[in-house]
């Protein structure tokens, strides 16, 4: 059995030369069961417009079979009015390519879900806003008329960057001094895209959130309440 997921760079599967950038569907690969496969198909500065026109999606569908599931997460490029072939109006043309992707999911014997974007780290007087316009809302209510689970990373994200605060926060983004890593020298003020620790927030925070769901995905991943068993014994220097 497979999750398949697609969305944009805050979900992407990175490699080395994009270190220490990494997507949360990196992150979610550590919450899923031995018997469970990810492809991970999400790609940069993608929205739902450009993943369909570009053949992405295709490409998804080619490697979906029954019984498998998809994850799929857009909006961060979907809201880029300079850019025709991103560009999609949220309760138009946006909701539109999300009925398309659970159709054609489903004519395979698939399974979608749906994840509302990431928030940027955006704060005003201290606190983190919505920097993602009224897509989180199409997505939710597209979800909510075509009986699709949502989760809604946007609020989950916000309402945690809020908990640790603006500066802590910071850690969990491609922010950081120049020299902070072994492959580049650059420094970096990257307020979108995430590190392995935010990565990994947010993949917790999709996988809380669906196992309090009836969802039947919530059946790939781990119980996060439980404790592995971890012969320590093993683990001593």
């Amino acid at each position: 059995m497979k999750i398949l997921m697609m969305g944009d760079s805050t979900m992407k599967k990175n490699n080395f030369y994009s270190y220490p950038q990494f997507g949360w569907g990196q992150g979610l690969e550590l919450f899923v069961k031995d018997d469970i496969r990810v492809l991970n198909f999400a790609e940069n500065g993608r929205s739902t417009k450009s993943f369909i026109d570009e053949g992405r999606f295709n490409k998804l569908l080619n490697n979906l079979e029954c019984g498998d599931y998809v994850i799929c997460s857009f909006g961060h490029n979907d809201e880029k009015q300079y850019d025709p072939l991103r560009y999609t109006t949220p309760f138009g043309t946006y909701q539109e390519n999300l009925k398309f992707f659970k159709d054609e999911v489903e004519k395979k014997g698939g399974h979608i879900v749906f994840a509302t974007s990431t928030t940027r780290h955006m704060f005003v007087n201290g606190v983190c806003v919505n920097s993602h316009g009224e897509y989180p809302l199409a997505m939710i209510e597209f979800a909510k008329d075509n009986d699709c689970t949502c989760i809604d990373l946007n609020k989950l994200t916000i309402d945690m960057y809020n908990e640790m605060g603006e500066e802590k926060s910071k850690r969990l983004h491609m922010i950081y001094p120049k020299n902070s890593f072994f492959n580049t020298k650059e420094a970096k003020d990257d307020h979108s895209h995430l590190q392995m620790e935010g990565a990994m927030m947010v993949a917790y925070q999709f996988v809380k959130a669906i196992s309090e769901t009836d969802d039947k995905i919530k059946e790939c991943f781990i119980d996060i309440n439980a404790q592995d068993m971890v012969d320590l014994k093993m683990l001593i220097d």
